[in-house]
């Protein structure tokens, strides 16, 4: 007959598959049973099947199957719809960072509702994320991590805010003794994208034994760029032949530039990078259209370092203190397109076009003559080019013990993000160019001769544009109990409180005036705190025999938006001992971070091309505006948050959720275990920006977003450059995309997990298991009241929602032999321009594994085994065209090899 602890062991197992881990279920019924805390409750039970879902990926499995970052460990979840990773930071001011995006709720605004904890406890946010996200998963030292425990639940009557989704916990390896090195590399079959990596390991003294342990790690990885043009299905953002195909995927600002609506170079334009274009009518531009797909990285160039140093005491028999300090850097090299720009050029210019009609324009000293607005792509000025650096930081000092019956821990420390943004290639001081027009140099449409090139070389940028910092000291404490004993077992009690001080600033380096192509304002320094204190409790009720019901709740308190209060109710159930029965019921919330309320107000492009819904309806300009001024055109968007326009901090108030799981975990035979938990949420009270997909599909409902070169300020106007250049009509100088409490979003669906385990043969053993998610309904709002966008299965606004995910691995060992064949896939979606299906992406991998020699560990694999390309994509909101980076990798087939040796 099974035993309750085998099941426990078997649904750990259940819940790490797709990563290739089976424990044999023999091995339960001789563990020791132990008391331990499962992520999700404060409680430290001796059953680790809670009434909550958790999934738990083991460390070694991770190692076996080359996953070098957390980044990609959180990739093999299958509840995880969505991540922010180290390819968006490709145009875009993300820091490099990498976020998680559990239940996909942050599908159309940000990954920061699943919250990533280190040994239970927070890590600051990363403090300059143009998608408002949570923990950069940078800062995880993966090498010292023993498992991830993923709760595929709410959690915010436990953990307080952003745990909506669910919560993701890093736990730290514990008294580890010994020294390992181990180093690996990466190879993809063709060009770009190799990885290295190396990590070391130590540890001294055994607690049980010494009453000490010392452990401290280093892990290094460096990735190598990979171009656009590594890859034909990434090569090019003309993914079309019909005239929105060539405006949606190219730039109306091109090499070479054309003056006044005048192209010089005629209809040939220069190939490959610059490309004709007709209107609706079916007449050609008056100017070329660039493909700047073309000059960018698919993969940038990005090295992390992380260094954990962790000392723990044994204090008598019952108490211990540690003391931990985590340093993580993460620096990413990308690269863009040249700047693209619009100066005034004199009609005594040596290289002004014939043929161009001259107007009025000033001159050095403000004087009206004869000329021209050239706009032009600078580039002989080559790529631009931009580096993030963020360092993660963290200390932390533990207290835990026993006391009078009562079980505590307690801590306090301090937790940082600090990120810098520079630039270092490509970017060009704007008064530096024009006054080099005004004296005759540089040639917007041709070749450069030594005097030109000299001057475009001198009016180049390499300096620190951002410095941002995100700051929390914290200090915490609970105690757990079993207070009396009940008929069917004993009452236990969790008592906690917690406080935070949370500081951020954002310094915007005043080079930034100089280089508006960066997309910052200058002025937008900003410095925001908060307070936060929250106090819970959680009590388990055994009701009668094999039913448990436990109770959680939660108080927080801001200094800035308010107070909430969300409670938790969970029930589990075991009727025999083959079946456990669970379900769960709790509210959420998430408030807004201090990035979203103090973010300064920035003008950046939009990710697509659009019509001016006023200028140019149906494609065709209306005089005077010009096809090449209104027409398909990337416009400016403002972000902001309220703080930054003056509004107080209340203006955005905290997302509120109610979610219900219910499922059950059943093992028929001693070789076979299954789990199925379905899962509903609904979020109210969004934090997001209206999509700009949204704001031009519906120009008249959206009018107030639409802010003309008229309505915008003097100081505004000087800043775009569609206002100085075409003052003879109005265009639009940017739309308005605030930071705003927004629509509601419904979801649900299903998690399923599934496990065999064979007996041993004489020709080894073998085990499947698999982890898959099927996602019923997502459906959200753009706006209060609004009504619901169908998101399951599409692509809606910016991102799509898969219907259908899943990991599945079959396992083989035989001595000291064992390899992995593992299948990685996502469903199908209807397009962003819903003419195209996108295709089903499955990828398999296979690895070995030998340990015949003591201590000594050798791994190789292969990536992609049959070497599949990302399905083609039209979507056109990432800077990468041709497929979604944020769902795929594009390196293709990759070789994998690995040695460690641990030195006992």
């Amino acid at each position: 007959m099974l035993k309750r602890t085998r099941l426990s062991i078997a649904i750990g197992a259940a819940f790490s598959a797709g990563l290739g881990s089976f424990t044999p279920t023999a091995l339960a019924q001789t563990q020791a049973l132990e008391r331990v805390e499962i992520t999700g409750s404060m409680l430290r039970r001796t059953d680790a099947e809670t009434a909550l879902p958790v999934t738990i990926i083991r460390s070694e499995e991770l190692i076996r199957q080359g996953v070098t970052t957390a980044e990609q460990a959180v990739q093999r979840i299958s509840a995880n719809q969505g991540l922010v990773g180290v390819s968006q930071s490709v145009g875009a001011t993300t820091g490099g960072a990498a976020q998680a995006d559990l239940r996909g709720l942050g599908a159309q605004s940000s990954a920061n509702k699943t919250l990533v904890l280190l040994n239970g406890r927070r890590l600051a946010n990363s403090a300059i994320q143009g998608l408002e996200g949570g923990v950069d998963l940078n800062s995880i030292p993966l090498n010292s991590i023993d498992r991830i425990e993923v709760l595929r639940d709410g959690a915010s009557a436990i953990y307080g805010t952003d745990a909506i989704g669910g919560v993701i916990n890093f736990i730290l390896r514990r008294d580890y003794t010994g020294i390992e090195i181990a180093a690996e590399g990466q190879r993809p079959e063709e060009d770009g994208g190799r990885e290295h990596r190396f990590t070391a390991l130590a540890g001294w003294g055994s607690l049980d034994k010494d009453r000490f342990n010392i452990m401290g790690s280093i892990d290094y990885r460096k990735q190598d760029v990979m171009l656009a043009t590594d890859r034909k299905f990434a090569a090019t953002g003309i993914l079309g032949t019909s005239r929105d195909d060539i405006l949606a995927g190219t730039s109306g600002t091109s090499f070479p530039g054309d003056l006044n609506g005048f192209e010089p170079s005629g209809p040939g334009c220069a190939p490959p990078g610059s490309v004709p274009v007709t209107n609706a009518a079916g007449t050609a531009f008056g100017s070329c259209r660039y493909d700047f797909t073309r000059d960018i990285d698919i993969i940038p160039e990005n090295e992390q370092l992380t260094g954990l140093l962790r000392g723990t005491l044994k204090l008598g028999q019952d108490h211990q203190v540690s003391a931990e300090y985590l340093r993580a850097k993460n620096t990413v090299l990308a690269r863009v397109a040249a700047v693209p720009s619009s100066h005034i050029m004199l009609a005594t210019h040596p290289h002004f076009p014939a043929g161009a009609t001259p107007t009025d324009v000033p001159d050095a000293s403000g004087v009206d003559v004869p000329g021209g607005i050239v706009n032009w792509r600078q580039i002989p000025a080559g790529k631009r080019s931009g580096e993030s650096e963020a360092i993660n930081e963290r200390w932390v000092i533990d207290f835990q013990g026993g006391v009078a019956g009562w079980e505590y821990r307690a801590g306090f420390g301090n937790s940082k993000n600090k990120t810098t943004d520079s630039v270092n290639g490509g970017y060009t001081n704007d008064d530096t160019i024009q006054t080099a027009l005004y004296n005759n140099l540089i040639n917007p449409f041709g070749p450069q001769s030594a005097a030109d090139q000299a001057a475009l070389d001198s009016a180049l940028v390499n300096a620190r544009t951002i410095t941002s910092r995100g700051d929390v000291d914290f200090i915490d404490g609970r105690v757990t109990k079993d207070i009396f004993q009940l008929p069917a077992g004993p009452l236990s009690l969790a008592l906690g409180a917690e406080h935070r001080k949370e500081e951020y600033t954002f310094v915007a380096e005043e080079i930034t005036r100089q280089v508006p192509s960066i997309g910052i304002d200058p002025d937008g320094d900003i410095t925001g705190k908060r307070d936060v204190t929250a106090l819970f409790a959680e009590v388990a009720i055994p009701i009668i025999k094999n039913l448990d019901a436990t109770i959680a709740l939660r108080y927080d308190d801001y200094s800035d938006v308010g107070s909430t209060t969300n409670p938790k109710f969970s029930l589990r159930f075991q009727p025999v001992p083959e079946v456990l029965l669970r379900a769960s019921y709790n509210t959420g919330f998430r408030a807004p971070t201090l990035y979203e309320i103090f973010q300064p107000s920035s003008l950046t492009f939009t990710s697509d091309n659009y019509d001016d819904p006023l200028l140019c309806p149906g494609g065709t300009a209306i005089p005077p505006a010009t096809d090449g001024a209104v027409c398909g055109q990337q416009v400016q968007a403002r972000f902001s948050g309220p703080a930054s326009v003056g509004l107080p901090a209340s203006t955005l108030q905290p997302e509120e959720s109610r979610s219900w799981t219910f499922g059950f975990v059943t093992e028929p035979a001693q070789w076979m275990t299954f789990g199925l938990d379905f899962w509903w949420i609904r979020l109210e009270n969004q934090i997001t920006v209206v999509a700009e997909q949204a704001i031009f599909g519906d120009p008249v409902k959206y009018a107030s977003k639409f802010i003309r070169c008229s309505q915008a300020t003097p100081a505004q106007r000087a800043a775009i450059d569609v206002c100085l250049n075409f003052p003879t009509f109005d265009p639009i100088a940017f739309i308005d995309q605030p930071n705003e409490n927004l629509g509601n979003l419904n979801t649900n669906g299903f998690d399923l997990n599934l496990q065999f385990r064979f007996a041993p043969t004489t020709y080894g053993r073998f085990g499947v298991t698999m982890d898959g998610t099927y996602v019923t309904k997502y459906e959200y709002q753009r706006e209060k009241d609004g009504v619901y966008i169908q998101n399951v299965g599409r692509y809606a606004d910016n991102a799509p929602v898969f219907r259908w995910q899943h990991t599945i691995a079959v396992n083989y060992s035989l001595g000291p032999w064992s390899a992995v064949f593992a299948n990685r896939y996502k469903s199908g979606y209807e397009d962003q321009d819903p003419v195209n299906k996108v295709d089903d992406y499955s990828v398999f991998d296979l690895f070995g594994t030998w340990t015949g020699f003591k201590g000594l560990t050798l791994t190789a694999g292969i990536k992609n085994l049959f070497d599949e390309d990302p399905p083609f994509t039209n979507q056109v909101t990432t800077f990468q065209r041709g497929y979604d980076p944020r769902f795929t990798d594009p390196r293709g087939r990759t070789f994998l090899v690995r040695a460690a040796y641990k030195f006992f």
